[in-house]
């Protein structure tokens, strides 16, 4: 026989038929992972609900189309409402006091009430023995044309912070 009287040719030859078992196994390796990997990837593609890939990304930009939307209606309606609040009350300052040493408790009081830029009015109430005088004075950005009695310039100042409300 030729393969055994040449001992290169018999070694070219073992060394081939290794080569040809070790790609069939690596061959049989490859085609039960590319057949797992066609499994997962077929479920992927199914979805739960019987969607597909690309239908889940169509809903999922609709959502986000949705929420861009809203976003921008949530935007001018916090400007909106910043607008408004900066025009309604939002600081108080109340002072309660004895309008005439009645020593019945502090039964008048004079009251702050300022918007945004500090501006509103001052309301003073004085409680007589038989009746109540009742006092409004303007506020423009913090200060008045009309001289403040004591107890409304109090009342200003705990409306605009400069003061507690529990100092006397």
């Amino acid at each position: 026989m030729i393969l055994l009287d040449n001992p290169i040719l018999f070694v070219i030859i073992i060394i081939l038929i290794a080569l040809s078992i070790v790609s069939i196994v690596f061959s049989v390796i490859s085609y039960g992972k590319y057949d797992d990997l066609k499994k997962r990837y077929d479920i992927f593609m199914k979805g739960r609900d019987a969607e597909t890939l690309e239908e889940y990304f169509i809903d999922l930009q609709n959502d986000i189309d949705h929420l861009v939307e809203d976003n921008t209606k949530n935007k001018e309606s916090i400007r909106k409402l910043n607008r408004i609040t900066k025009r309604s009350f939002q600081k108080l300052g109340f002072y309660r006091y004895d309008a005439f040493e009645e020593k019945s408790g502090k039964r008048s009081f004079a009251l702050a009430m300022l918007d945004f830029t500090n501006s509103g009015f001052v309301v003073t109430c004085q409680s007589l023995g038989d009746g109540t005088i009742i006092f409004i004075k303007d506020v423009d950005v913090g200060t008045t044309t009309t001289k403040l009695g004591p107890e409304e310039q109090k009342a200003l100042e705990i409306a605009l912070g400069q003061r507690d409300k529990y100092e006397d």
